[in-house]
């Protein structure tokens, strides 16, 4: 007969759970950006953000007034609406 009380499983600590609970579930969606600690590199980004859409926004600007200007007849810009897919979906839903 056995002495004393029997010994318990070893017990796997909660982090190393929890990691791998994380990891089993796959890759996440999203970018892979590490938002930076400095305030300094926080507010280059921003300004080259900015940037960036101001030059795209006034491309997009020139390349219609070359275009109207080429064309006899008047250019029209189709825009999508500003509800985007989930307004439409809904109003679908409801008919």
């Amino acid at each position: 007969m056995a002495q004393g009380r029997p010994k318990a499983a070893a017990k796997r600590p909660k982090a190393a759970v929890a990691a791998a609970a994380r990891s089993s579930r796959g890759p996440r969606k999203g970018g892979r950006t590490i938002a930076p600690k400095k305030l300094r590199v926080i507010q280059q980004q921003k300004l080259k953000k900015r940037l960036e859409i101001g030059i795209r926004m006034r491309i997009e600007q020139e390349t219609v007034q070359k275009a109207q200007g080429a064309l006899p007849k008047k250019l029209a810009l189709v825009t999508a609406p500003k509800g985007g897919k989930d307004k439409d979906r809904a109003k679908k839903g409801r008919g």
